[in-house]
């Protein structure tokens, strides 16, 4: 892992942890794996103190474990997860958006279980009324039966997940462990070939599991009875008797930051069509990317699942504006100039979509009226406009012509660049170095003979993007080192102000501060905020270029 990864994690157990906990990540971030015995004599801390560390990063789902048959005992080692750990800066997002999509009890619920790692359902509810308390007008039952509600319905859209004891172990050696039984089944060690078709059945094996059922959701027979005013969605009546969803009360449940990304991505998907075409072309592939998440896992995925044209006009919203939005030939106009009916539009604007240049929606081979998101070209696209984003506001336009040049044309040598792009070769030698010092564009040296001398080699220039996307998540992981830094700075200037403001006293009675006392406290929260909001813009950039 590169340092300025590694200084971010650091930086964010800081802020988020104790200093005893901080001592024990900080050691497990730069060594890596390691057991208990060695972690303590690196901290100084006892191997009890090391062992409730290790606890607490397991409890917020920071740190992973792995046993190994070492002669005749086990040894455990334990590491850093730096995928949460890293994820942990997407909090406010993870917040705003659980505001948008289940309001006010979604952030409570989200606060709880970030504060505390993992919880069942019931604790979660618990520790909001503890905190937040009954709003007026609503009794105890009915906040309690309202929790629950927001709860299972984030569960069932996997906005939180379940949390087994295998998932502390570490994703190398659970895979290794399912391959040794398949192995261990075979007569004879396995072929390279044989390995690689175990390793791929397990893999879709996994992913059916993951599509299959929801864990710690069941079905319960339950009366019509609604206690808190709304129609339940019924699965199969019988009588008077109905069956419902419900969370598990022994399960622990997490926030899945996948799911949250998820739904980034495909917001900002169709957010292409409606700078591209019109508001209507973005409402039809939201739909589409909203009848295609279910069945999505993670962002690496490269097509979404199949969706019918008649789901897709079944699925959209009623004020969706189909016919005013497009243009007709008469050739397309009925009888007396009527415009075609809203299916027919539809088809329209499906047949526009996958004849775009951008080629994100395609019809699905073998399956008649059904298309799919091609994901992994929207995901390059997203990449590719971020980059030229960064690259025009770092250093200018002409830049961005060199990038998209290389990347439309494919390998160029100096001279080639200089034709095409109608700019002297001593400019478009000092733009190419520039760039490849910035990490955009690649060079690759092509010798003509085996002396490899530079009058005599080729000097190929080419954009790789997905090195580029790597070296330019390295550097934002820098600024946002540089910002969250800057953070402590900040409050380690004021620090005398803001034990003050901590006083019981002074928080029971703000008029014990002074002006100017008031004054700093504004500039210290405006700084922060500002800081906070700087931090998040270029979290968005990381997992743009890190994630999709």
């Amino acid at each position: 892992m590169s340092t300025h990864e590694n200084r971010l994690c650091r930086l964010i157990v800081r802020e988020h942890f104790g200093p005893i906990v901080e001592k024990v990540a900080n050691v497990l971030i730069r060594k890596g794996r390691m057991p208990v015995g060695l972690i303590a004599n690196f901290t100084a801390l006892k191997p009890r103190q090391v062992r409730e560390c290790l606890f607490v990063l397991i409890q917020h789902n920071l740190a992973v474990y792995a046993e190994s048959q070492e002669k005749s005992r086990i040894v455990t080692y334990y590491e850093i997860n730096r995928t949460e750990l890293l994820n942990r800066v997407l909090i406010p997002k993870v917040l705003h958006s659980s505001q948008d999509w289940f309001e006010r009890d979604g952030v409570l619920i989200t606060q709880s279980l970030l504060t505390h790692g993992k919880l069942t359902i019931t604790d979660c509810v618990a520790d909001i009324l503890k905190t937040s308390g009954i709003a007026p007008g609503k009794t105890s039952t009915q906040r309690t039966q309202s929790l629950n509600k927001v709860f299972t319905r984030m569960v069932k859209e996997k906005c939180l997940i379940a949390v087994r004891p295998s998932d502390s172990l570490t994703t190398a050696d659970k895979d290794m462990a399912e391959e040794k039984r398949e192995t261990d089944k075979m007569t004879l060690p396995p072929t390279a070939a044989e390995l690689a078709s175990i390793r791929k059945a397990l893999g879709a094996q996994k992913q059916a599991e993951q599509n299959a059922t929801i864990v710690g959701l069941k079905r319960r027979l339950d009366t019509m009875d609604d206690s808190y005013g709304e129609k339940r969605p019924r699965l199969l009546t019988d009588g008077d008797l109905v069956i419902v969803e419900e969370v598990e009360t022994d399960v622990y449940f997490k926030v899945n930051f996948d799911r949250f990304i998820i739904r980034w991505r495909n917001v900002q998907i169709a957010n292409l069509y409606e700078a591209r075409l019109n508001p209507t072309a973005k409402t039809i592939m939201q739909t589409i990317m909203n009848l295609a998440e279910e069945r999505m896992i993670n962002c690496k995925e490269e097509h979404s699942s199949p969706v019918s044209i008649m789901l897709l006009l079944n699925s959209l919203p009623k004020d969706t504006n189909l016919i005013d939005t497009l243009e007709f030939d008469s050739s397309d106009l009925g009888p007396n100039n009527t415009k075609p009916k809203i299916h027919e539009c539809l088809d329209k604007y499906v047949q526009i979509l996958e004849e775009d240049l951008m080629k994100i929606l395609k019809r699905d081979a073998g399956r008649s009226g059904q298309y799919i998101i091609n994901l992994k070209m929207a995901s390059e696209i997203l990449k590719k406009n971020l980059i030229q984003g960064i690259v025009s506001a770092r250093f200018g336009a002409p830049y961005v012509r060199i990038m998209n040049m290389l990347a439309d044309k494919g390998k160029l040598e100096e001279k080639q660049i200089s034709r095409f792009s109608m700019m002297p070769v001593k400019d478009v030698r000092e733009k190419l170095t520039t760039l490849c010092t910035f990490g955009v564009l690649n060079l690759q040296e092509v010798p003509k003979t085996k002396e490899r001398t530079p009058s005599r080699t080729y000097y190929l220039w080419e954009v790789i993007l997905s090195r580029a996307a790597d070296t330019l998540t390295d550097r934002l992981y820098h600024t946002m080192g540089n910002l969250r830094q800057r953070r402590f700075v900040e409050r380690a200037k004021r620090a005398v102000l803001l034990n003050k403001c901590e006083r019981t006293d002074v928080k029971a009675d703000d008029s014990l501060l002074n002006a100017a006392e008031k004054k700093e406290l504004e500039t210290l929260n405006g700084v922060l905020e500002m800081l906070e909001i700087q931090e998040l813009r270029i979290a968005e950039m990381v997992i743009t270029l890190r994630d999709f």
